[in-house]
Protein backbone atom coordinates (compact mmCIF):
# COMPACT_ATOMS: atom_id res chain seq x y z
CA UNK A 1 0.00 0.00 0.00
CA UNK A 2 2.88 2.44 0.44
CA UNK A 3 3.99 2.12 -2.75
CA UNK A 4 0.57 2.95 -4.07
CA UNK A 5 0.76 5.95 -1.75
CA UNK A 6 3.89 7.42 -2.96
CA UNK A 7 2.74 6.83 -6.48
CA UNK A 8 -0.59 8.90 -5.75
CA UNK A 9 0.98 11.32 -3.88
CA UNK A 10 3.58 12.09 -6.53
CA UNK A 11 0.64 13.02 -8.85
CA UNK A 12 -0.81 16.02 -6.15
CA UNK A 13 -3.28 13.73 -4.51
CA UNK A 14 -2.83 13.19 -1.02
CA UNK A 15 -2.96 9.53 0.98
CA UNK A 16 -3.03 8.62 4.51
CA UNK A 17 -2.14 4.63 5.45
CA UNK A 18 -3.59 3.18 8.16
CA UNK A 19 -1.70 0.11 9.97
CA UNK A 20 -1.39 -1.32 13.01
CA UNK A 21 2.69 -2.25 13.11
CA UNK A 22 3.90 0.83 13.49
CA UNK A 23 7.48 -0.88 12.86
CA UNK A 24 6.49 -2.05 9.27
CA UNK A 25 4.88 1.30 9.03
CA UNK A 26 8.53 2.72 9.19
CA UNK A 27 9.85 0.24 7.06
CA UNK A 28 7.90 0.74 4.22
CA UNK A 29 7.88 4.75 4.44
CA UNK A 30 4.20 5.62 3.52
CA UNK A 31 3.88 9.88 2.55
CA UNK A 32 1.89 10.14 6.04
CA UNK A 33 0.64 7.33 8.25
CA UNK A 34 -1.66 6.65 11.36
CA UNK A 35 -1.15 3.63 13.48
CA UNK A 36 -3.76 2.00 15.40
CA UNK A 37 -3.26 -0.37 18.86
CA UNK A 38 -5.01 -2.91 17.12
CA UNK A 39 -4.46 -6.42 16.40
CA UNK A 40 -3.23 -7.43 12.50
CA UNK A 41 -6.24 -7.81 10.23
CA UNK A 42 -8.06 -6.18 12.12
CA UNK A 43 -7.44 -2.53 11.78
CA UNK A 44 -10.55 -1.09 12.07
CA UNK A 45 -11.49 -3.21 15.10
CA UNK A 46 -13.64 -6.03 15.60
CA UNK A 47 -16.46 -7.78 13.04
CA UNK A 48 -19.92 -5.80 13.11
CA UNK A 49 -18.70 -2.58 15.28
CA UNK A 50 -19.19 -0.16 12.85
CA UNK A 51 -19.96 2.34 15.15
CA UNK A 52 -16.12 1.71 15.97
CA UNK A 53 -14.82 1.71 12.67
CA UNK A 54 -16.98 4.78 11.53
CA UNK A 55 -15.46 6.55 14.56
CA UNK A 56 -11.70 5.29 13.98
CA UNK A 57 -11.99 6.45 10.37
CA UNK A 58 -13.27 9.37 11.31
CA UNK A 59 -10.48 10.22 14.04
CA UNK A 60 -8.23 9.48 11.39
CA UNK A 61 -8.86 11.72 9.04
CA UNK A 62 -9.48 14.25 11.55
CA UNK A 63 -5.49 14.03 12.12
CA UNK A 64 -5.12 15.08 8.54
CA UNK A 65 -4.17 18.84 9.74
CA UNK A 66 -1.57 17.76 12.46
CA UNK A 67 0.99 16.31 9.94
CA UNK A 68 3.65 18.65 9.33
CA UNK A 69 6.63 16.47 7.30
CA UNK A 70 6.31 13.68 4.80
CA UNK A 71 6.85 10.42 6.55
CA UNK A 72 5.79 11.25 9.34
CA UNK A 73 3.82 8.80 11.26
CA UNK A 74 1.09 9.62 14.44
CA UNK A 75 0.33 7.50 17.30
CA UNK A 76 -3.27 6.93 17.62
CA UNK A 77 -4.94 7.42 20.99
CA UNK A 78 -7.35 4.44 22.29
CA UNK A 79 -5.99 0.54 23.26
CA UNK A 80 -8.50 -2.44 22.04
CA UNK A 81 -9.33 -4.07 25.21
CA UNK A 82 -11.97 -7.36 25.26
CA UNK A 83 -14.40 -7.11 27.52
CA UNK A 84 -12.86 -8.41 30.32
CA UNK A 85 -10.25 -5.52 29.95
CA UNK A 86 -7.59 -7.76 28.33
CA UNK A 87 -5.72 -6.03 25.45
CA UNK A 88 -5.21 -7.66 22.20
CA UNK A 89 -1.98 -9.12 22.66
CA UNK A 90 -3.29 -10.75 25.95
CA UNK A 91 -6.28 -12.10 23.60
CA UNK A 92 -3.57 -13.18 21.05
CA UNK A 93 -1.47 -15.07 23.59
CA UNK A 94 -4.25 -17.06 24.93
CA UNK A 95 -5.70 -18.36 20.93
CA UNK A 96 -1.61 -19.39 20.66
CA UNK A 97 -1.99 -21.40 23.93
CA UNK A 98 -5.73 -23.12 22.59
CA UNK A 99 -3.86 -24.26 19.51
CA UNK A 100 -3.80 -27.63 18.92
CA UNK A 101 -0.06 -29.13 19.88
CA UNK A 102 1.24 -31.66 16.90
Amino acid sequence: MSLVANVVEASGIPTLLIGTVRDIVERVKPPRAVCVDNPVGRTFGRPRASRRRESLLAEALGLAHSFKRKGQIIDMPGNWTDRLGASWQDMVRREILRLPRR
